[in-house]
């Protein structure tokens, strides 16, 4: 059962940040096709991480009374079927209307997967499990890009759309074939008052909050850059549109980064390492700024090891730090923050780089990390103020 698990859960990470991701490929295209500004297309992507984030916080709930498979079953097949639709958008407002509904349906699977584990799984079996679900999202991500960069050197966006939108519906059907009915679930009641006290009393303590917003410039930085670095590359350096994709294998060498902070874990408080990832984000920043194709990628590369770090250790330093009674509610709003920061900052990074070309975005991107440096520190004080007190 456990490897059937194992496989289902990756699938279904897959499949949830290949649509999620996918348009990520066109937005130069949109910018051609619909005329818009690189801002305005990269709305496509931020549309859906605004509407899923928000969505995300009662699709947990309702779970607790309908089922854990039910949800993300239905997650998966009917983002993909919307996913299908959007290839037939005959204009751009249509698209991002069909974007925000994919971005509800999305939501169901990240919203519910974990707890999902947590309660099919024996505790030894657990953490292998959960990393190779957050394995599948970096896979899922690649194999969007992928499909959707190949499709459209061959033919166009609407073509690699239907492509993407296809396999990703076959491989929904194959996790509703893999993933057991939960056994350990046990159906409570919903209740609107519980859950609103309960993200009430995870937004009090201010060291929280300031949780919140390292995650929310964390994927908010990262996805700016992937957003619109697509467009020097083919611009300056000539890249076609296949090589851009496989820019995105960064994406998934960038778990070195988490593997890194899990190694020295035992050596290194996660302030220590939170800071140095900071500064190699920073620094993977800087590069891409250089005017070399090599300095861009390596830039890339540091980038995204930063960032798989970054998020490592908040997500799991929020998790340790709440009070026992919020701990599910702290971790539902660090992911609403988190997938907020993407549609902002991913959108916000858009109008840097038509006003300032790419230098410009990437200094705006620098600014935010240099903002989540200050609100580690501010973390620290709070954590030796509570001490003292």
């Amino acid at each position: 059962m456990t490897s059937k698990i194992m496989w289902g859960m990756l699938i279904g990470s897959m499949v949830t940040f290949a649509n999620l991701y996918g348009p990520q490929t066109f937005i130069q295209h949109f910018t051609n096709d619909f005329h818009l500004t690189s801002s305005q297309a990269s709305l496509a992507l931020s549309i859906s991480t605004f509407t899923l984030a928000f969505s995300m916080l009662i699709m947990a709930a309702i779970s607790n009374s309908i089922g854990r498979k039910n949800i993300m079953v239905f997650s998966l097949i009917s983002s993909s079927l919307l996913y299908l639709v959007v290839g037939f958008a005959p204009n751009f407002e249509t698209l991002l209307g069909i974007r925000a509904l994919q971005g509800i349906a999305l939501s169901g699977f990240p919203a519910i997967a974990v707890t999902y584990l947590a309660e099919e799984l024996a505790a030894k079996e657990f953490p292998k499990v959960l990393g190779i679900y957050i394995t599948g999202s970096g896979f899922g991500g690649f194999f969007g890009r992928i499909v959707s960069s190949t499709m459209l050197d061959l033919t166009n966006w609407h073509i690699a759309i239907w492509t993407l939108g296809a396999l990703t519906t076959l491989l929904s059907i194959v996790f509703m074939l893999l993933i057991a009915p939960s056994k350990n679930f046990h159906k409570t009641r919903f209740s609107f008052h519980n859950w609103g006290h309960g993200l009430l009393e995870a937004c009090k303590d201010a060291k929280l909050l300031y949780f919140y917003g390292l995650g929310f410039l964390a994927l908010g930085v990262y996805v700016a850059v992937f957003n619109f670095v697509g467009f020097p590359l083919m611009a300056h350096y000539g890249l076609s549109q296949t090589i851009v994709g496989f820019v995105f294998v960064f994406q998934l060498l960038g778990s070195i980064g988490s593997m890194t902070v899990g190694r020295l874990s035992s050596r290194f408080t996660r302030g220590q390492m939170l800071r140095v990832s900071l500064v190699v984000t920073a620094v993977g920043l800087a590069l891409t700024m250089m005017p070399s194709l090599i300095s861009m990628l390596a830039g890339l590369f540091i980038i995204s090891c930063g960032f798989f770090a970054w998020h490592n250790l908040v997500s799991g330093w929020v998790s340790s730090s709440a009070a026992p009674d919020v701990k599910a509610y702290a971790s539902s709003l660090y992911l609403l923050f988190y997938y907020i920061g993407s549609s902002v900052i991913g959108t916000l990074g858009g109008h840097f780089y038509d006003l300032y070309d790419w230098n410009g975005a990437a200094l705006l991107l620098i600014g935010c990390t240099a903002l989540a440096f200050v609100f580690v520190v501010l973390i620290k004080l709070r954590i030796k103020h509570t001490a003292v007190a």
